[in-house]
């Protein structure tokens, strides 16, 4: 009668620890990616009151223990935000981030920046850092595809008075995933350009006709101080003319846009033949304040042409990009940061990572909806595709957060069974005792 007492108690202690953690289960209903967590009873240990060879069991149980909790790893609601750094991930994986050297991993993606300036007391040399709202760095992978440059005119001069900026060097669609050891943390420069590519080539097309009137086919042409300049051709049927064929006279000039400046005038001469075709032309290029450009009127019937076969026309096409300046960020479902400039172009500067380990139950709960590795865990590692690049192996949701994946309704029915079992092991305890409360009368 005496071990109802302690059976009783173990099973009271142990209903009170499933009661603690459904409790804790149902505080973190709305914490933002929390995984809920279970308990797992078992036997204490028994004891066998007759070893005489019978076929069946007689062993008395001693009461029960808390075995082990478990993280339920589940997908929680993707419920939408209105800040492009908030994260959540959709499929498996972790967000790692960084303090006072150790890794912490976490699907909490609400994230935040915070300002570093590179060149101390340049405000202008500023990133801004992916923290965690406790002041950890999440970790990725950052491209060297920008530079900073503090004498480049970003062009807020009249309002900022101080120059710099980072410069974009090569534009890139993609990033690469470093190898897990080598992620660092993610930096978003404040103040990025894009910088200009001043136009070198100009393919001219069209049909001038064979009336003898002026006829003029421009272009844009963009400069190396990111001004949109003028090139200009003006063709009139030369006064001499070819006994085969028409020649035209051409005057080619590179001014600014509103006609003010003239940067070069080059004179020339176009020879179509009897059919209309280009013969020859001897305009090679114009200095558009202080670029080069080439001149191309194409080859036979290619480009521009002379013929009374078809309607006047005339276009352009050159090459070369604006520069321009941050507009944005935004964080693709791959995790590539994509900066967008004012000129319309994109490109990306670095990768959020997303990390992956063999056995998430072996993952050690530091507390804040953070873990750590450990040797039931593994070490962390990234998915790899056929050709053995590392991808994310899951769709990273910008503007999103994962919600706790505790279901009240679960929780409230677990917590009335184990309140029931508390006052059953409760009512275990009352029993014994007046089992030996009735005993002793007996031995009166």
């Amino acid at each position: 009668m005496f071990q109802g007492y302690y059976t009783g108690i173990s099973g009271i202690q142990t209903h009170q620890y499933g009661l603690d953690v459904i409790s804790e289960n149902l505080a973190n209903v709305s914490t933002t990616a929390y995984k809920s967590t279970t308990t797992e009873f078992s036997d204490l240990f028994s004891k066998v009151i007759n070893n005489g060879g019978s076929p069946t069991s007689n062993d008395i149980g001693y009461g029960t223990k808390l075995q082990t909790t478990s993280v339920q790893f589940l997908q929680g609601s993707i419920l939408p935000s209105d800040r492009f750094s908030d994260l959540a991930i959709e499929g498996d994986g972790w967000f790692a981030t960084t303090s006072k050297g150790e890794n912490f991993y976490t699907r909490d993606g609400h994230f935040l920046f915070d300002a570093n300036e590179q060149v101390a007391g340049d405000a202008n040399s500023s990133f801004a850092r992916l923290v965690t709202s406790d002041g950890k760095f999440v970790n990725g992978t950052m491209l060297s595809n920008f530079t900073y440059d503090a004498g480049f005119n970003y062009d807020d001069l009249a309002n900022n008075d101080e120059s710099g900026a980072y410069i974009l060097s090569s534009p890139m669609d993609d990033v690469p995933l470093a190898a897990v050891d080598a992620q660092t943390k993610i930096e978003f420069p404040t103040r990025l350009a894009y910088p200009v590519t001043p136009t070198t080539e100009i393919d001219f097309f069209g049909n001038l006709g064979v009336v003898k009137e002026p006829r003029t086919i421009s272009s844009d042409a963009i400069s190396a101080a990111n001004e949109h300049n003028r090139i200009k051709l003006s063709f009139t049927q030369s006064a001499v003319q070819p006994a085969i064929g028409i020649a035209w006279d051409i005057v080619a000039t590179a001014t600014s846009n509103d006609g003010s400046v003239v940067y070069d005038t080059q004179n020339g001469q176009a020879i179509f033949g009897d059919s209309g075709e280009l013969r020859s032309f001897n305009i090679t290029s114009l200095n558009n304040d202080g670029t080069p450009v080439a001149i191309n009127l194409g080859t036979n019937f290619s480009g521009v042409i002379s013929s009374d076969g078809i309607g006047v026309s005339g276009s352009a096409q050159s090459n070369g990009i604006p520069g321009g300046t941050l507009t944005n960020y935004s964080i693709n479902p791959d995790g590539v940061i994509m900066a967008d400039f004012s000129n319309g172009r994109q490109s990306a500067i670095g990768r959020v990572a997303v990390y992956h380990f063999q056995n998430d139950q072996g993952l050690s709960r530091q507390g804040g909806t953070y873990y750590q590795e450990s040797a039931n865990s593994g070490n962390p590692y990234f998915l790899t595709n056929a050709d053995g690049e590392a991808i994310t192996g899951s769709i990273i949701r910008s503007r999103a957060l994962e919600a706790s994946n505790v279901r009240m309704d679960v929780g409230l029915t677990e917590m009335i069974i184990m309140q029931r079992a508390y006052q059953a092991n409760a009512k275990t305890i009352t029993t014994a005792d007046e089992m030996i409360q009735k005993a002793l009368q007996m031995h009166r």
